[in-house]
C-alpha cells in the first residue's frame, strides 16, 4: 500500500477490516471500541549480501558446481592438509623384520548427507597440490572467500556418480593418487625422515590438496564428512617375511582445524547482478522478489513504511496481534534443491547487526518459522512468524527511531549448508506467492 491522502487511507482500511463494535465506560466517560483485521499493510522486501561464513571449525567440507536461474553459477572448493603417516619400525627401516611391496594409494572422501543440484550427473573431481601451506588468520578461522595458492594442473582427475542409497558402495568416494607419492613416502619412511617425525615438518613436505569441480560441470555442490577419520589418505602394501605375506594399510587423516571450503557465487546472468555488500536489491528491482542462501551470505531485510497509518484509524489504536506469512516461488525448488526446515527472524539495530527477537523473553525462545509444505498441490507452502511484539514496539515511532528485520536460513543451516529461498512480494505475479501480514487491531474512540 503506498502513502495515500489520510481520507483514502482510512477508507482503504476500514474497507479490508472487520469490525465488531462494542463499548466501555462509566456515567461520565463512554469509550467505543471496534476490533479490525488489516491485510494490506506494505511489507518492504530487499536482498543483502552479507559478510562471508566462516567455513574452518565445520563437520563438512564442499566441492562441486551448479547453476541456477535465480541464484547463478555456485562452485564450491575445499583445501585441506594431513597428518603425517605412522609407521613401525620393525616394517620400514633398518630393524626391519620383513619386506614391504607398495600397492597403492587413494584419498578417501565420505559423502555427507547435504547436496545442491541434480546429484544424477556425471561430475568431476580434480585434485591439486598445494603450492603454500594452510594458514590461519588471527582468529584461527578462514571463511567462504579464502583460498591457497595451489598447481594450476590437476595433480589427479576423475569422474564420478554420487552414489545411490543402497548402492553397493553408497557411502564413499575412493580416487586413486599417483603411485610416485606412494613410493616417495615409502622411501621416507624406509629412511626414517624427520619429516615424517611432526604434523609441522610433515607439511612443510606435502602442504596439502585443494579438490575442485570440472571447469564445465554443472551437476551439484556435494558435501563430504569432516572428522578425525575423513578424508583420508590411505596406503596399501604388503610385508612379505620368512613364512608369512600380509596387506596392510597406513592412513594419514586431516589436519579438521585448518580444513576450510571456499564458494564462489557467480551472479553475472540473474537478477542480483549488480548485488554488493554497499549495494542492496529492492524487491521491485528483481522482478518482485527477494533471495536468501546459506553460506554465500544472501538474506531478505523486511520494514513496514506504513505501519503508522493505522493509527489514523481512531483515538487509540493497539495491535492485538500480527502474522507474517512468507511464501517461497513456485518453481524455484525441488528435490534438488529443498527448501529450507527453518527460518530465523531478528531485529536489525541501527548498526546493521542481527539480534535475536524472542517470542517469550522468559523461556529465551527465538523467534522462528518453521517450513509448512503442501506436498499435495504445492500452492499453500509458507513460513509463519509471530510479529506482535515487534509491530507494537514499532507502531508510533518514526525516522531514526524505525527499525527492520532481518530473514534468514537459522543457524543450522545458514553457515553449513546452499539451501535457497526465493519469496515474492506482496506485487508478485503470483498472488499466492506473496507475503502477507495480518494485523488485528482493536481501536478506542471516545464517544
Amino acid at each position: 500500500m503506498k502513502f495515500l491522502p489520510c481520507i483514502l487511507l482510512c477508507v482503504l482500511f476500514f474497507g479490508s477490516c472487520v469490525s465488531d463494535d462494542f463499548s466501555v465506560g462509566n456515567n461520565l466517560v463512554s469509550v467505543k471500541g471496534r476490533s479490525m483485521l488489516i491485510e494490506d499493510c506494505t511489507v518492504a522486501l530487499e536482498t543483502h549480501l552479507g559478510d562471508s561464513s566462516v567455513t574452518t571449525g565445520l563437520s563438512r567440507i564442499f566441492e562441486g558446481k551448479y547453476t541456477s536461474a535465480d541464484f547463478g553459477v555456485i562452485t564450491a572448493h575445499s583445501y585441506f592438509d594431513f597428518n603425517p603417516p605412522s609407521y613401525s619400525s620393525s616394517e620400514f627401516g633398518s630393524d626391519a623384520t620383513v619386506t614391504v611391496q607398495f600397492d597403492s594409494i587413494s584419498l578417501i572422501l565420505k559423502y555427507d548427507d547435504f547436496s545442491y543440484g541434480d546429484t544424477t550427473r556425471i561430475q568431476t573431481l580434480n585434485i591439486y597440490r598445494l603450492r603454500q601451506i594452510i594458514e590461519l588468520d588471527d582468529k584461527s578461522q578462514l571463511y567462504t572467500t579464502s583460498s591457497v595458492p595451489a598447481e594450476t594442473e590437476p595433480w589427479v582427475t576423475c569422474q564420478f556418480h554420487r552414489p545411490e542409497e543402497h548402492w553397493e558402495n553408497d557411502s564413499t568416494l575412493e580416487v586413486r593418487l599417483p603411485d610416485e607419492f606412494g613410493l616417495a613416502l615409502v622411501d621416507l619412511m624406509h629412511a626414517q625422515s624427520d619429516l615424517l617425525d611432526t604434523y609441522a615438518n610433515f607439511r612443510m613436505y606435502f602442504k596439502g590438496i585443494k579438490i575442485s569441480p570440472g571447469t564445465d560441470d554443472n551437476a551439484a555442490v556435494n558435501s563430504f564428512v569432516l572428522d578425525e577419520e575423513y578424508p583420508v589418505i590411505r596406503l596399501h602394501y604388503t610385508t612379505i617375511g620368512a613364512v608369512t605375506t600380509e596387506e596392510n594399510k597406513i592412513d594419514m587423516t586431516v589436519n579438521t582445524s585448518t580444513a576450510f571450503s571456499q564458494i564462489e557465487a557467480d551472479r553475472n546472468n540473474t537478477l542480483l547482478h549488480s548485488l554488493g555488500y554497499d549495494n542492496p536489491l529492492p524487491s521491485a528491482e528483481t522482478d518482485n522478489k527477494v533471495h536468501l542462501q546459506g553460506l554465500t551470505g544472501l538474506y531478505t531485510k523486511m520494514s513496514f513504511p506504513d505501519l503508522n497509518e493505522i493509527l489514523k484509524l481512531g483515538e487509540q489504536v493497539i495491535i492485538s496481534s500480527a502474522i507474517l506469512y512468507v511464501y517461497p516461488v513456485s518453481g524455484t525448488y525441488n528435490d534438488f534443491t529443498p527448501l529450507p526446515a527453518n527460518l530465523s527472524l531478528n531485529y536489525l539495530n541501527e548498526n546493521g547487526k542481527a539480534i535475536d527477537i524472542y517470542v517469550d523473553p522468559s523461556t529465551v525462545t527465538v523467534q522462528s518459522g518453521t517450513l509448512v509444505e503442501d506436498k499435495i498441490y504445492g500452492r499453500n507452502t509458507y513460513y509463519a512468524f509471530d510479529v506482535t511484539s515487534y509491530l507494537q514496539y514499532e507502531l508510533g515511532l518514526v525516522g531514526m527511531y524505525k527499525s527492520s528485520l532481518q530473514l534468514f536460513l537459522d543457524d543450522t543451516e545458514k553457515n553449513n549448508t546452499l539451501k535457497s529461498l526465493v519469496l515474492g512480494d506482496s506485487s508478485f505475479s503470483t498472488e499466492e506467492n506473496r507475503v502477507k501480514l495480518i494485523i488485528y487491531v482493536i481501536v478506542y474512540d471516545n464517544d
